[in-house]
């Protein structure tokens, strides 16, 4: 079961750390975006680690009730 897509070839440019910064209104260093950009795209394998994991058999720990915010 696997909760998102990850790719180990997905490659995060620096442009598109300053789009998501600019977006969410982050002040972000110019210089600071090949680094961010670099270890965000290096986090990406380790998903691929965890989605090999068979977690059909198990329930989730939380379970949302609909009614929560009446």
């Amino acid at each position: 079961m696997s909760y998102g897509r990850s790719k180990s070839d997905l490659n995060i440019k620096a442009d598109q750390i300053a789009l998501l910064a600019e977006l969410f209104d982050v002040d972000m260093a110019s210089e600071d975006l090949e680094g961010l950009a670099a270890a965000l795209s290096n986090q990406l394998p380790s998903i691929a680690v965890l989605e090999a994991f068979d977690l059909e058999d198990f329930p989730p720990i939380l379970r949302m009730d609909a009614g929560w915010n009446d």
